[in-house]
């Protein structure tokens, strides 16, 4: 019978108007959707809607549109209605219904209803204006699961003239998403703004603000919500609208993927009312596991008695939610209520939960007055518990832990590095890991060790590397543990370990370098009694094997190695441990150290590179710097002096020499020559310290016009594109042609000797290499054989004296990767197409350049049936080859599937480094 009378107020209302007394009932509503089933795309769509009791017209009937084409009178197939006075003459009408989606996509679901109620002051006509509000959500299997927000403060709160005004939605995302929060204007229909809408801040309602300046304001805080009108100025009934905008981080960027509008009815009285007051507790951050008990305190400066409510998602969520005590009573001011919350692992995330407080008067006459703030708490993950770590052969370190305390709701563990201790003590809230340390390993929740290998080459002896541990929790929540205790440990010397790579002669050809070493200290003698002999390996850059030659079998343990270009060149030394001419071990290797000047007008910036296995970044040891007197012989380390002590912790490896050591400047036609000596240790005992290493002489003038100008550097060719288009799919090699042309425009010394050729791999912000040196007549160049195609190079020319220009324009040549997937496949055993798998012919449609896939692939209801990651497989198989099979090998049914992914490039642009897949499949049988 009620639906009856539903349907006839609708038809009346569409076909023969009706009068003001009748529909003047709506004053706020919002859609809420929410979707109950994993397998099929169905939701609970919640209609809102806040009516005005003096009206005798029901909430409803209306239209729902769903987005997807599809459109319903509301009461015909509601579930359930309910109906719940507010206050205020205020009722809340809710309305549910279920609807199934068809397959992914972005809908906007819409709500229309007639009419609003009369007399809204900042529209035209509000008694025949329809009342509308929509919500927008986001199908997409590969964003997960998407419910919209939830707004639990209702709208029913008065304001006076000249009082500030204050409302706050109390939303919050149940997927953990981040909300944000923007105006928006009441709208009558789809993308269509009432007639003559005006800001209720508009000096024509709102003359000023509370405290008397202008001019008024409207506005609500983006990240908080709270809407704020300050000061109304006119008594009467307005409408204002705004959106409340969840945002998903999806592959490391925060992506928009829903809003919910919220249009709601703000009364102004004329009052002599005042505010009522809250007194909150600090803001919190605590552990989950941790019991919040905390009092919140109210008070009114009339006297009156005041009601203090608890809003937000700590009282919503269903894994122990919070309570509060009293509810929804006034009390005697001051009045209390007592906030209980027992915080569970669940609760972990990276953004505070935002907990609501509303206080409300009982004036004995005119409005009540409310204020709304917000008491943030943070839950974070308890830090995670070391067991034990051991050293094991190849001087690895294999690291145990105990189970995680919160190991059902975190998604990782990460095992963080660095050498020698830091034994900091977080601050409170502070979680994830602190600048310093390097991330070496990542496991599941179910695994409690991880051996660090160093990626493959071992820990240094002699050092000490301490860990520390932090859990991550998946998105969309997000958030990181406190960060564990630290543990250390001391590689055993159970083989040589340099200590010396210096720099005593600096020459092209007569160059030396002191390299010296320690005993086995720590070596089992029972198994290798000894003697011990000893056989040095040079190889020719900071690290890697180029150039190795053998200095032979000794069984000193220090060696002055001669005859070397220590002016041009970087070398790197290792020993080998022999036991009666048996192998036994091998050193970390460790590099001389280059010295670097870059020059500046009236100023030279001196940097200093090198690698080495000790520590060389050790506060109580400080870099030393020195230069020659301007009288003396270059070569003569005798003529030089200190000119600085480096505190390389702070400083790193660089120092600026502006003749501040002496107070006298840097002139610019006088050459000045540099070494440095650096510092470090190990954490053994036995050794002297620091251990002091100096790099090569080298010298510069502070005047860029005496250097030779950079030459215009010009990369020929071939284009990768075409090149590799005429490759088979599996070549790997490449070649790239330079040309260059001196530079004589400037005020430089134009009296060449030749060119030095620069190269790296790894982007033009990266270190480069000398690759090539060429006579002053020859400017081009071709380098064959190269295992990839990108690169960067750049070149430089250098003068009789030896002084080398900067450096030219850096020409960078990327790779140019292909992944393609097909659209269709047959997996029905005939030879052809049998799988999904990446191209592989012809030439130019077959996978290059590439380091790794990862794929998912959805049924049309978003349930996963397979996933496949090249990275985690033991044969790197970038082709995917699914079989058209589910993850327990059961064949699947004909029809559409979808998939997403990454696909990895090796590129030197980081945005072009991966690319996202995204599509559908056509399975057919």
């Amino acid at each position: 019978m009620k639906l009856k009378i539903y349907l006839g107020l609708f038809f009346i209302a569409l076909f023969s108007g009706i009068t003001s007394s009748w529909a003047t009932h709506i004053r706020a509503g919002e859609i809420i959707a929410e979707r109950i089933s994993v397998q099929a795309l169905t939701y609970r769509i919640t209609v809102v809607g806040y009516t005005d009791t003096r009206s005798s017209v029901v909430f409803g009937p209306g239209r729902i549109n769903f987005g997807d084409g599809r459109e319903e009178q509301l009461n015909t197939q509601s579930d359930f209605s309910v109906v719940e006075s507010l206050g205020n003459q205020i009722e809340k009408n809710t309305f549910v219904i279920t609807h199934t989606f068809q397959g992914p996509g972005k809908y906007k679901i819409r709500f229309i209803e007639f009419n609003r109620n009369d007399l809204t002051l900042n529209m035209d006509n509000s008694v025949d204006t329809p009342f509308y509000v929509e919500t927008e959500i986001n199908i997409d299997p590969f964003f997960g699961v998407n419910n919209s927000p939830v707004l639990t403060i209702p709208p029913v709160d008065n304001g006076a003239v000249n009082v500030r005004y204050i409302h706050n939605p109390g939303a919050y995302d149940p997927d953990g998403d981040s909300l944000s929060y923007a105006m928006d204007v009441p709208k009558q229909a789809f993308e269509r703004p009432v007639n003559n809408y005006r800001s209720p801040a508009s000096p024509e309602f709102s003359p000023r603000q509370q405290d008397g300046t202008v001019p008024a304001f409207l506005r609500i805080d983006p990240i908080f919500g709270d809407l704020i009108w300050d000061a109304p100025g006119t008594a009467g009934q307005y409408n204002v609208a705004f959106r409340i905008i969840e945002w998903r981080k999806i592959d490391g960027k925060f992506v928009e993927i829903g809003y919910v509008v919220r249009d709601m009815q703000i009364i102004i009285e004329n009052s002599n009312n005042r505010r009522p007051t809250l007194i909150l507790p600090p803001d919190l951050c605590v552990e989950a596991g941790t019991l919040v008990k905390e009092i919140i305190q109210g008070q009114d400066p009339d006297g009156d008695p005041i009601k203090i409510e608890i809003f937000g998602e700590p009282i919503q969520i269903n894994a122990s939610p919070a309570t509060y005590s009293p509810k929804n009573v006034f009390q005697p001011q001051p009045g209390i209520v007592n906030f209980s919350w027992q915080t569970v692992c669940n609760h972990v995330r990276e953004r505070e939960y935002d907990v609501r407080v509303r206080i409300t008067d009982q004036p004995r006459s005119g409005p009540s007055l409310v204020d709304i703030q917000t008491w943030r708490i943070k839950v974070v993950g308890p830090p995670p518990v070391w067991d034990e770590l051991e050293q094991k052969p190849g001087r690895t370190v294999e690291l145990n832990w105990e189970p995680y305390a919160c190991a059902n709701s975190a998604q990782e563990m990460q095992v963080w590095r660095r050498i020698n201790s830091d034994p900091y003590v977080p601050d409170s809230c502070e979680t994830g890991i602190r600048a310093g340390y390097e991330l070496v390993g990542i496991t599941d929740m179910a695994t409690f060790s991880f051996t660090d290998a160093n990626g493959g080459e071992g820990l240094a002896p002699g050092n000490t590397y301490c860990y520390r541990l932090v859990a991550a929790y998946p998105e969309p929540r997000s958030g990181l543990s406190i960060v564990s205790e630290e543990i250390c440990i001391t590689i055993d010397v159970d083989v040589p370990i340099i200590t010396n790579v210096s720099i005593e002669a600096t020459d092209a050809q007569a160059g030396e370098i002191f390299v010296k070493w320690t005993p086995p200290y720590d070596i089992d003698k029972t198994q290798f009694p000894g003697p011990y002999t000893y056989e040095l390996l040079r190889s020719t850059g900071f690290t890697g094997t180029q150039n190795r030659t053998s200095l032979g079998i000794m069984s000193d343990t220090l060696f002055t190695d001669k005859n070397l270009n220590t002016e041009n060149l970087v070398y790197n030394y290792k020993v080998i441990l022999l036991d009666n001419n048996i192998k036994i071990d091998t050193s970390s290797s460790a590099s001389s150290v280059r010295l670097e000047p870059t020059i500046i007008n009236e100023a030279i910036e001196l940097k200093w590179t090198f690698n080495v296995p000790w520590n060389n970044q050790v506060a109580q040891y400080k870099h030393e710097v020195y230069r020659n007197r301007t009288d003396a012989n270059a070569s003569d380390e005798g003529t030089f002096v200190k000119i600085a002590e480096v505190d390389v912790t702070q400083n790193g490896f660089t120092y600026l020499d502006d003749g501040r050591f002496n107070g006298v400047k840097l002139k610019k036609e006088i050459e000045y020559c540099y070494y440095v000596v650096t510092k470090g240790s190990y954490n053994v005992a036995g050794l002297v310290y620091p251990l002091e290493n100096k790099s090569q002489i080298v010298c510069a003038k502070p005047d860029d016009n005496r250097l030779p100008c950079p030459p215009v550097l010009k990369f020929e060719g071939p284009e990768c594109a075409a090149y590799v288009a005429e490759q088979p799919c599996n070549s790997n090699t490449f070649e790239h042609e330079l040309s260059w042309v001196p530079n004589f425009t400037g005020n430089c010394d134009d009296q060449l000797s030749g060119y030095r050729l620069y190269f790296t791999s790894e982007g033009e912000e990266s270190e480069f290499t000398l690759v090539g040196q060429y006579s002053a007549i020859q400017l081009n160049a071709t380098l064959t054989n190269l295992p990839t195609y990108r690169g960067c190079y750049y070149i430089t020319a250098v003068d009789r004296s030896g002084n080398e220009s900067q450096p030219s324009n850096v020409v960078c040549v990327e790779n140019c990767p292909v992944y393609n997937l097909p659209n269709a496949f047959t997996p029905n055993n005939d030879g052809a197409n049998d799988t999904f798998m990446a191209f592989d012919n012809p030439f130019d449609m077959c996978a290059r350049f590439v380091t790794g896939v990862e794929i998912f692939i959805v049924n049309r209801w978003g349930a996963e049936v397979y996933r496949y990651n090249s990275l985690n497989s033991t044969e790197n198989d970038i082709y995917i080859r699914w079989n058209g099979r589910d993850q327990n090998g059961n064949e699947l049914p004909a029809g559409t599937y979808f998939y997403s992914g990454t696909v990895f490039f090796d590129v030197l642009d980081p945005a072009q480094q991966r690319r996202n897949l995204k599509g559908t499949i056509q399975l057919l049988r």
